[in-house]
Order: C-alpha cells, then structure tokens, then sequence
C-alpha cells in the first residue's frame, strides 16, 4: 500500500478554492509581511509551471521513501562573491542607518523582517516565497558574524535559512487548503484573525516554522552540510527573536515535538474557523499537510530580490539553476561516451531528460563541482559513473564537458 497521498498541484488547489465561498479574497495580504516586489530588481529561483493536469504526491507519514523522481531538500542557490570583498564591505553597501533598521525590526518580526511567504489564498500579489538581499545580509551579519566561513558561504546559509523559514509557511497554506476543500467552509481568512497575538502573527506557527528552518542545519541537507557552528548560531538567533518565533528550537529537539507541534497547529486552525463539521477527536490533522519533514520547494514560487542594487555594486553573482535546457555536447564527451557501456549511455539519455524538467531530482544528484571552476556542475549517470557539465554565463548556454568512473573524473 502507498504511503503517499496523492494532492493536487497549486494550480489545481486554487481553482477548486474558487468554489469555496470567499476562500481567495482580492485582499494583498493577510500579515505585516511584505508583498510582491520590484520587478525589475528580481531573480526568479523557481517559478513552478502548473498545468491542469499536473499532480504532485506528498507522503502522509513522514517517511523519507524516495523514489527516481524525488526532489532535494532545498534549491541549488549560492553566492559568489569576489575575493577582495569582505563582510564590512557587504554591510557598507547597506548603509548603517538601513542596517540599524533591519536589526530593530527582527526584534518585532523575528525572520519574517528578513523574508516573507504571500499566500495563494489572495489574487493580487505573486503568491510564493519573496526574499530580499537585505535580509540575507542581516541574517548572516546577526547568526554568522562569528563563524569562520567566507562571506559566500554566510550568505548562501543565511538565504537557505530564510527559505526553510517561509517555505513552512507555504507547507501551512497548503494544509489549510485541503481542510477548506475537505470541508467546504473558509479557514485561512477566519483562522488566521483569530489566532494571531497582538503583533500580527500566530505563534506557534512561527515556532514550527524556525524549528523547519532549524532542522535543516541540524540534519543538514547537502547545501547545508559542512557548517561547523551554523545550527547553535541559528538557535542562539532564534533565541533573541519575538514571543513564538523564540519557541522554535523547542521544537526542533525532535521529530516528535516538531510534528506534535503541527499538528496541534492544523487542529487549532481547523477549530477556530467556526466548521459545520469538526473532525473527530482520533482524526490525525497531519493528514492535510503536504511532507513536514521535506517541504516540496518545487510547487513554491521563490524570489530573490535586490531592490537597494547590493549585488550589483558589489558584483556579487547568484548561481541558481532550477533546469538544464539546451545542453550541448562537447567532441570529447561524446568520443568519451561512446567508449562507455550500453547501460551508461542509456543511462545518460534519461539523465538529459530529467535536466530538462528541473535539476531538483535527488536522483541527479546535481551539485557544483569547483575542483573545475565555479561555472561546472557534476550530475550522477548511474551508479559509479557521473558527467561534468559547464554553463557558460555569456551565452547562457550548457556543455557536456566529461563523463566517467568516479576515479577518472576525480570523485575519489
């Protein structure tokens, strides 16, 4: 029997909350958090197509089954930042007044200040996951100041933590959806006001949502791993932030407290909507989340946006690749596959297919190889085997540079 609940995606959820009375409302957004942003000044991280007949399967249970076309934990994301720019030089850019400002509104806002989800439950503003450089400068200058790490690694751990942070918020709107489509009745407007505190937010979902970004430094996924200090730096952060948001490494210490937590969360909402049916009390309200442990980042819109023009100033460049398309073969990779077996070059051929849709597939096992530079990528083939490609930021074009046995391509 499958473990996984088949739910559709966010393109099918909000046309069928179209039929839920006054579910999605023309209201931009329900929190002190911000909205879209600037156009102009964004970076689009991931920008999920949903057709009509696209479905995406979620595992009720937890469990970390896996199959050809799960997805990694988070997003390929990392900053590259030039050799003579330091940490002063990035808060310079910022300006000491805006910095000040940014730091007192943690205080009020907890992460939230640095970051923020917009819910697909309103029409007027892009739904999904908005970050601000500013706030992945202020994170890192607040949790990391004290690490011994390069700039780029703060800055690339700090954006990760901010995702980690909304994406649970995404994670939460979505479970909200499918008690509003289970029972027909409106809950986010209704639960939403009615379990905020005086500052304008929920606490405990707050607290579930730094302990998800917690559990990522703690079990850290392979854009987290090698962070020696980063998961106590994150708590210590999470310690010095607002009533709830505090709350979150409490919930972090284990599965059990993270998922207790959740679905207390999901019963509070389903409660406090005013239902005309309530779920019985050995109903288990995780059901309506989609993977606690996982969030799929793939169904989420993700902005970075540079508003104040940091990255350009400083010349700082954003790697981020959600597909390869248009991937190209160098004369020496394909003199080199054709030496290769049957099953490495049919195994190649599903690999370019799987490129093309997106790189997220913990199959591929895409990751940057900088033995070779930063603009090369190392992708598994089949088991013992990988291939090397380059992106070539000039023409935005990919080539197919190498393929071979882990030996021969330098994999030990």
């Amino acid at each position: 029997m499958s473990n996984y609940l088949p739910l559709p995606s966010v393109y099918r959820i909000r046309q069928a909350l179209e039929g839920v009375p006054d579910a999605i409302r023309d209201e931009p957004q329900s929190s002190p958090a911000g909205s879209g942003g600037d156009r102009a000044s964004e970076i689009w991280v991931n920008s999920p197509e949903d057709p009509p007949d696209t479905f995406v399967s979620f595992p009720i249970d937890g469990s970390d089954a896996e199959d050809e076309n799960d997805v990694v934990d988070s997003p390929h994301v990392a900053f590259e930042i030039p050799p003579e720019v330091t940490d002063a030089d990035i808060s310079d850019a910022m300006g000491e007044d805006r910095l000040s400002e940014l730091q007192q509104q943690v205080q009020f806002r907890g992460v939230d200040a640095l970051g923020w989800y917009v819910t697909f439950h309103q029409r007027r503003a892009q739904h999904g996951v908005h970050i601000p450089i500013e706030g992945v400068v202020i994170f890192a200058r607040q949790a990391f100041s004290h690490l011994k790490i390069s700039p780029e690694r703060k800055l690339t751990l700090a954006f990760h933590a901010i995702l980690r942070h909304e994406l649970f918020h995404f994670a939460t709107d979505c479970m909200i959806a499918n008690w509003e489509l289970a029972t027909g009745h409106e809950v986010f407007w209704t639960a939403k006001a009615a379990n905020r505190n005086e500052a304008g937010y929920v606490e405990l979902e707050e607290a579930l949502a730094n302990a998800y970004m917690l559990r990522g430094f703690r079990y850290p996924t392979r854009q987290l791993a090698q962070s020696p200090g980063a998961y106590s730096s994150i708590q210590k952060f999470c310690r010095m932030q607002p009533s709830g948001y505090d709350a979150g490494p409490e919930y972090a210490r284990s599965r059990r407290s993270y998922l207790e937590g959740c679905r207390r969360l999901s019963a509070d909402y389903h409660h406090s909507s005013e239902p005309s049916w309530r779920a019985p009390s050995a109903f288990d309200h995780l059901i309506f989340y989609p993977d606690l442990t996982r969030i799929d980042w793939t169904r989420c819109p993700i902005v970075i946006q540079d508003g104040t023009g940091i990255l350009a100033k400083l010349n700082i460049g954003v790697s981020s690749f959600s597909k390869v398309t248009n991937l190209q073969e160098t004369q020496r990779f394909q003199r080199s596959l054709r030496k290769l077996d049957g099953t490495v070059r049919s195994g190649w051929t599903k690999r370019k297919a799987l490129l093309e849709r997106t790189t997220a597939f913990k199959s591929l096992d895409f990751k940057q190889w900088e033995k070779r530079g930063k603009d090369w990528y190392s992708v598994r083939v089949v088991d013992g085997f990988r291939a090397h490609l380059r992106y070539d930021g000039a023409s935005t074009e990919w080539w197919a540079e190498e393929i071979g046995d882990h030996k021969s391509l330098g994999h030990g």
